[in-house]
């Protein structure tokens, strides 16, 4: 279980030369439930390998090499260099791993040379070619005894291969499984383990955006200046938005650690996994800033998710829900099973006891395996679960617990339930994907639309539907997806919205994204309402990535004469199998034929006729 590591040290611009300070930096990592470390294209000084002797961390060393070998003479740099690291570290028996290096995408029969050499040198530590050599798409050879990648390369570009949930939309078609695939507990790597005969560990996992915390700019009292904070906090400001600033950073958060909660219990569900290596437990301040972690670039947490929160999938032992959806419909049989990845040093006892509570607490199914086999080493399935699930008259959201007895394990996931409906009855509300001239003639004589636009139409006023936090940062892969000639990314970092607001009446939400909005986020579009008054928010706002700070709404409501309108940029209408946009277009109806809709901004017929023109909107970069 293990973090990457690029040398971000804010304050000195240099690692901590003592045992005390590293000993310090692994305490909270193992406090996060990290075990390992992977220094990518460095090697730390001793006193890292000092303290991890001393703490129990697993250490992977790396060449500092990140590119293609074509040149004998710096592979023989390089291999020079590796046979001093060796001579200088090689008995702290923390240094378990050796990697020639990052994503080497070329000169592989130098590296296997080096490698060869390297371990006649020293057989003790384990050695691999490279990280992710080529994107994960050159297979190991015999000298590896273990492989790191973000795929295999056996089917080229297919989720089949991928060993992590989601990848950059340069590197896989819409950013790969969890853009793609129907949310559930359900995935796991088994086929690109399958592949592969020695130890998988998979590369780089999550780089998962945060909108910034722009209070951290006051931390940087050393060496290091945070221009690129105070630079994004301008362009934020610029565009109206100044104090959606935590508003943001919490959204994106707590998003962004349920992707990571999934894509770390995804590897732990994978029997013969060898591991995983987080992209990463604290932000990377460098290459465009990448502020992915749950810890910011000084180790320091950002509130989000407690520690103990973390390690429910991030700990020597997890306990695993695994069921085929989150959104259910009642009357329908929640049904899976539970399973433990027991990676401690001896067999799990207990009892391990499952609930499905509602909001309020209450039970409404339980069960329990009295003491079930779970020896140490790996992947053990406990027993299967199954819950009838009552008729409701209104939506839930549910909690589905498992726990070891006494409480010291334990894991929780959220479920949706609504009953089964037809497609809602419009009422009083005309419903349109235009406005049309019957449209603006409802308006105008004091009537209620609900307007579904079709985003494609819209040009770059609207831009598609992102599920998690976009992948790294965006001005980095907008790049490079241009120079490759690929798909860019909508760049978005989730939802933000009120769950008290009486639009969710009858679609329990939380002030973020959430699995039961997967269907109505990747089905819709972003509206870019930078034209509308610098006040304005629309009620579900779509979170833009720091450098581009757009507007962004997915439903907002306006008042237009003495009519009202209400955009929903997700087309519900024909989202007519999905029970969750099912109940959402229900909710916006109820509240639209209720008297709680009743939008407070005016806006002009003519600035809203615009925003629906799909006019150009360039990105804000200045």
């Amino acid at each position: 279980r293990g973090k990457h590591d690029a040398a971000v040290f804010p304050l000195t611009g240099h690692p901590p030369m003592d045992v005390d300070g590293w000993r310090g930096l692994y305490r909270i990592a193992k406090n996060w439930g990290i075990n390992h470390y992977r220094f990518h294209s460095w090697c730390p000084p001793e006193a890292a390998f000092t303290a991890a002797d001393l703490e129990g961390i697993y250490l992977q060393a790396e060449l500092p090499f990140w590119g293609g070998l074509e040149s004998d003479s710096v592979a023989a740099l390089l291999r020079a260099e590796g046979l001093a690291m060796l001579d200088a570290y090689g008995n702290h028996p923390s240094l378990v791993m050796f990697s020639h290096g990052n994503e080497i995408w070329s000169g592989h029969e130098r590296v296997e040379a080096n490698i060869i050499a390297l371990k006649e040198h020293d057989p003790r530590p384990l050695y691999t070619m490279g990280s992710n050599n080529n994107i994960g798409y050159v297979p190991p050879r015999p000298c590896c005894d273990f492989f790191v990648c973000a795929r295999t390369p056996f089917e080229k570009d297919t989720t089949l291969t991928h060993t992590r949930l989601t990848h950059a939309y340069v590197d896989s078609r819409d950013g790969g499984i969890l853009n793609t695939r129907t949310p559930s507990t359900q995935v796991n790597f088994d086929v690109p383990v399958s592949r592969i005969d020695i130890p998988l560990i998979s590369h780089e996992i999550g780089q998962y955006q945060v909108f910034p915390d722009y209070r951290e700019i006051d931390k940087y009292t050393g060496v290091l200046r945070a221009w690129n904070l105070e630079v994004f906090r301008k362009r934020l400001a610029k565009a109206g938005m100044a104090d959606l600033d935590l508003p943001f950073h919490r959204a994106s958060g707590a998003w962004s650690a349920l992707c990571y909660k999934a894509e770390m219990e995804a590897a732990l569900r994978t029997a013969g996994m060898g591991g995983f290596q987080l992209l990463d437990l604290q932000d990377f301040p460098g290459q465009g800033t990448a502020l992915v972690g749950m810890l910011d670039a000084f180790m320091d947490s950002k509130g989000i998710i407690t520690p103990e929160q973390w390690r429910e999938s991030c700990d020597a032992v997890v306990l695993l829900m695994e069921f085929p959806k989150y959104c259910w419909t009642s009357g329908e049989t929640l049904a899976g099973t539970a399973a433990v990845a027991n990676y401690g040093p001896v067999p799990l006892r207990g009892d391990i006891a499952w609930h499905l509570r509602r909001a309020d607490g209450t039970v409404m199914a339980q069960g329990l395996w009295a003491n079930p086999i779970a020896p140490a080493g790996g992947l053990s399935t406990i027993g299967r679960f199954e819950a009838a699930l009552p008729e409701l008259r209104h939506p839930e959201k549910l909690r589905l617990e498992i726990a070891l007895s006494g409480g010291s394990i334990t894991n929780s996931y959220p479920l949706w339930v609504y009953p089964a409906a037809p497609p809602p009855a419009a009422d009083e509300v005309l419903v349109s994907q235009t406005l049309s001239d019957q449209a603006r003639s409802v308006l105008a004589a004091g009537g209620k639309i609900l307007l579904f636009p079709r985003g494609e139409e819209l040009g770059e006023g609207a831009i598609p539907g992102l599920f998690p936090p976009d992948f790294w940062n965006y001005g980095m892969f907008k790049g490079i997806s241009e120079w490759a000639k690929k798909p860019v990314s909508p760049g978005t970092l989730g939802l933000l919205t009120d769950p008290g607001h009486p639009l969710f009446g009858d679609f329990p939400t939380d002030f973020h994204s959430n699995w039961q909005w997967f269907s109505i986020v990747r089905g819709g579009y972003a509206m870019v309402l930078d034209d509308l008054p610098a006040g304005y928010r629309p009620i579900v706002q779509v979170i833009d990535n720091l450098e581009r700070n757009h507007k962004l709404g997915l439903i907002f409501e306006c008042r237009v004469g003495a009519g009202k309108l209400l955009v929903c940029m997700a087309p519900l209408d024909r989202l007519v199998d999905k029970i969750e946009a099912v109940w959402l277009y229900r909710s916006i109806l109820n509240y639209m034929n209720s008297a709680a809709f009743a939008p407070e901004q005016e806006l002009d017929p003519g600035l809203l006729g615009g925003v629906f023109q799909g006019k150009k909107c360039p990105p804000r970069l200045n």
